[in-house]
């Protein structure tokens, strides 16, 4: 069966998402400096408006894997996703996590060392980097993606739940780790995003048909996004100030609401870019393809660029440090990424 045509727009949600990421370790520092004070207001803001990033990214995923297999899928696919998809990214996460061991050691204690029961249990976890984790949450999703695809083809009840039913394991999820018992390591368990893979795979089948639906009930999807937008960062602002005692279940809530609906929004959004041809759309296409490799790279930039940030008294500085640490992490690893692709390129013709 021929593959079905490739979601160019795809690459402007994933480019909007890795900003979204540049965005929060760009000001998580500035996010410390003194409440009160005009540049923590607009920096926790900016910070946690952009935690959309890493549902929309796990979203991508269900979207891109169901659109690409559930037309094509047979049984005995499983061994061949499973050896592809984890190669092309357990290779890069082993390489990228000792890079960062001993890149973090290097620059903060001076030293290097290897202790390799420590480094199993990094990568185990994901914490060899802050980072990190997004992989051990996709290769969850990658080993568990036959069985789900395998029953999405084979039930329609499955299938068509697929949406209430993920919402239904992240919500009882949390509701154990809340208030039974806290589960280990549970911002990188599967759990925790079961709804936004869902979602995307749901999507992923139904892509012509969900994407004409947004399109027709776009002011809505745009007003529910942003009300729920509002909501969470309103409340996470009244909790820094201590101006209210919210319990965290809202939090929950009006994030899974604002990361529901943010891909509608956002596919909208790239559509309409890529038909105008705009040069912006053309720009964040290009980033979107560069996305992974911006992901593994930034950190050490941002490592590197901190260690001569000004003193947070020197606010205006450390604003204008602030600023550039999202744009050097952003347009220096996106620089990288190029001239590795096109060293490659060389390469290869040699």
């Amino acid at each position: 069966m021929l593959s079905r045509p490739k979601l160019i727009e795809i690459d402007i949600v994933r480019a909007i998402a890795i900003i979204a990421v540049l965005v929060i370790h760009g000001t998580s520092s500035a996010t410390q400096l003194p409440i009160g004070t005009v540049s923590h207001a607009v920096f926790f803001i900016l910070n946690k408006a952009s935690l959309f990033t890493v549902p929309l990214f796990i979203w991508i995923s269900g979207v891109v894997l169901f659109y690409t297999y559930y037309d094509r899928w047979e049984s005995g696919m499983s061994r061949v996703f499973w050896t592809k998809r984890l190669r092309k990214i357990l290779i890069p996460y082993v390489l990228w996590s000792l890079f960062y061991y001993l890149f973090n050691q290097f620059v903060f204690h001076g030293r290097l060392g290897f202790d390799v029961i420590h480094v199993i249990k990094l990568l185990m976890s994901g914490n060899a980097s802050y980072h990190l984790y997004y992989i051990v949450i996709i290769v969850q999703f990658y080993l568990l993606f036959p069985l789900i695809m395998t029953a999405a083809r084979r039930s329609h009840w499955f299938r068509k739940g697929l949406i209430p039913i993920g919402i239904g394991i992240q919500t009882a999820a949390y509701c154990f780790h809340h208030w039974v018992y806290p589960l280990p390591e549970y911002a990188s368990l599967f759990l925790s995003y079961s709804a936004l893979f869902a979602f995307g795979a749901f999507m992923g089948i139904h892509y012509a048909a969900i994407a004409a639906w947004s399109n027709r009930f776009k002011a809505g999807i745009w007003s529910i996004m942003l009300l729920a937008g509002f909501a969470f960062v309103g409340m996470l602002l009244l909790h820094e100030y201590g101006l209210a005692s919210i319990e965290n279940t809202w939090f929950e809530l009006s994030l899974l609401l604002y990361c529901m609906a943010i891909p509608l929004c956002f596919i909208q959004w790239g559509r309409k870019l890529l038909g105008s041809g705009s040069p912006i759309g053309v720009a964040l296409s290009a980033l979107g393809g560069a996305s992974f490799g911006i992901y593994l790279v930034h950190p050490a930039l941002l490592t590197l660029w901190d260690r001569i940030a000004p003193v947070q008294e020197q606010l205006w500085l450390y604003d204008l440090h602030t600023v550039a640490s999202v744009l050097i992490g952003l347009f220096g690893s996106w620089l990288l990424v190029r001239l590795y692709a096109s060293a490659q390129r060389k390469g290869s013709a040699n």
